[in-house]
């Protein structure tokens, strides 16, 4: 019980201090718009304030440094790299292009070859090594800390359920910061923004997945980086097609971009919890 009091207290103070940051983007919203070597402050301690809390939370409980899964663990391991690598862009290239296709666009992606797509991967693959590091300022928050405190409360699935949607929630006033500044209706904002934390839950389940079968936080930190990476190479590659700019698959055909995404979290939920249970025999 006192372990379980313990979680519950430093999850706590986690995340009031993680919330507390993601709300200077709406406070600070009119000032980063005249300046942008403020803007860029603001961002980075955003992008950076997971990791923040964490060192906060564990110095101010007196809980100490031990355990923040910095070490590479490169032996044995390599297999999960290449996997937390490719497998983001996999999912990623599958939720864009399935609505497109289903859409009646199919004839229009055949402006890329597979000159572009090889070009593509391995600027990837040089992007990964030099700037996928700059991530560890979300994933020594959300794997290293957050995730390790909720799983004596609420279980892996509910560590799952709840982590992916406090993740998305973090990143919601980014879209509410967007439409006080005019950028986004409300209706898009939203939009946004409920997509969103739809695909951080399910991927939230890999990158978990990839920490606990690593011991590493850099498997997840690939995966996070080539989650984001991944989605701005494509749609390069798409601009290299006839593709029309304002191409809208449609409500009915948009809901297939969640379903690689579905697949891959019912997937490595399923090896949590055949992990789980085997550790337990």
């Amino acid at each position: 019980m006192s372990n379980e009091k313990d979680s519950a207290k430093r999850l706590g103070i986690y995340l009031a201090i993680v919330f507390a940051f993601s709300l200077l983007l709406v406070v600070f919203r009119k000032p980063m718009e005249r300046s942008e070597g403020f803007s860029f402050i603001i961002s980075q301690l955003y992008c950076a304030s997971p990791a923040i809390a964490c060192l906060i939370t564990r110095a101010v409980t007196k809980e100490g440094f031990r355990d923040l899964k910095l070490h590479l663990h490169l032996r044995g391991n390599l297999r999960w790299y290449l996997l937390a690598f490719a497998l983001p862009a996999i999912c990623l290239s599958a939720s864009q292009l399935l609505p497109f296709i289903l859409s009646g666009h199919s004839g229009q992606l055949s402006g890329f070859t597979l000159e572009h797509v090889l070009s593509a991967f391995l600027s990837l693959m040089a992007q990964t090594a030099v700037l996928s590091v700059g991530l560890l300022g979300e994933e020594l928050g959300w794997r290293g800390y957050m995730n390790q405190k909720m799983e004596p409360l609420f279980g892996l699935l509910g560590t799952c359920l709840i982590g992916g949607i406090l993740w998305g929630l973090w990143h919601f006033p980014i879209d509410i910061a967007n439409w006080l500044g005019g950028y986004a209706s409300l209706a898009e904002a939203l939009r946004t923004a409920f997509g969103r934390l739809a695909m951080l839950l399910c991927f939230g389940v890999f990158l978990m997945w990839l920490t606990k079968k690593t011991g590493s936080l850099f498997p997840a930190v690939v995966g996070h980086f080539m989650f984001n990476a991944s989605q701005s190479a494509l749609m390069t590659l798409l601009s290299l097609g006839a593709a029309p700019e304002n191409t809208d698959p449609g409500a009915m055909t948009e809901v297939f971009a969640f379903v690689p995404m579905l697949i891959l979290a019912l997937a490595f939920m399923t090896l949590l919890l055949r992990d789980t249970g085997k550790r337990r025999i």
